[in-house]
């Protein structure tokens, strides 16, 4: 076997590991709870604990996991660490249900069909695993262990920069393809999450980037935890 066919060879066996339908049904239910109690959690604590009233008009989501804002940083922090990790199994087993087609296409415009979506899953699959690794960046360098480069607004970039092209390329296959999704969830996709990110780009006045940045971070939840409860009744129904 030349090294080649190795490679993909290894690539399909962590393929088939990661798409076991057993570790995708943990990871589905384990990913939204373990960041959504970290992050009501941390809330919750830096309101009441904190040295400033925190709130998502003033303060970014980052903040949640400084010292100068909350006296449980760590919380945050980790359980992002911990989701990006266990969000790999659902982001691949997402990508391989929508990225199949049917097994007979007679029709040569509907060849062209299947491959242009067929791309647009790869593109929309590649920013899913970027997005884990900015995930996991920002809890590994919060804004109390950003270094001199930055990393951690950097990560912040790449998180959230990579769920709203995301939301763009699989909305659209969601939209446009006959999956198990809703097709309303694909639109909603393409119109909430790169809007929001566009609007923190722009910065309007009359509203804040935080406020902008939680905005943008509770359209990705709504549509992340759509795909979550539909992938998880279609393990069920194995």
């Amino acid at each position: 076997m030349d090294k080649n066919n190795q490679f993909f060879s290894f690539i399909h066996q962590i393929n088939i590991r990661l798409t076991n339908t057993k570790i995708v049904k943990f990871c589905v239910i384990l990913s939204p709870s373990i960041f959504l109690f970290g992050l009501i959690f941390g809330i919750i604590i830096a309101f009441f604990f904190g040295p400033e009233s925190y709130n998502i008009w003033d303060n970014y989501i980052s903040d949640l996991g400084s010292k100068d804002y909350t006296p449980t940083p760590y919380f945050l922090d980790v359980s992002a660490m911990i989701t990006a990790i266990v969000l790999i199994p659902v982001f691949t087993y997402l990508a391989k249900i929508i990225f199949r087609k049917p097994e007979e296409i007679e029709k040569f415009y509907w060849k062209i069909f299947h491959f242009i979506m067929r791309i647009l899953v790869i593109i929309g699959y590649f920013f899913l695993l970027l997005s884990a690794i900015g995930l996991f960046g920002i809890g590994l360098f919060s804004e109390d262990r950003t270094t001199e480069l930055g990393l951690h607004l950097l990560f912040s970039y790449v998180v959230f920069g990579s769920f709203s092209f995301t939301a763009y390329f699989i909305g659209i296959v969601i939209l446009l393809k006959k999956t198990i999704f809703y097709r309303m969830i694909g639109l909603f996709m393409i119109c909430s999450t790169p809007t929001f990110g566009i609007l923190f780009i722009i910065n309007p006045e009359f509203l804040s980037r935080p406020f902008l940045e939680w905005m943008m971070f509770l359209s990705l939840c709504i549509w992340l935890l759509s795909i979550n409860i539909m992938i998880y009744n279609e393990i069920k129904l194995k």
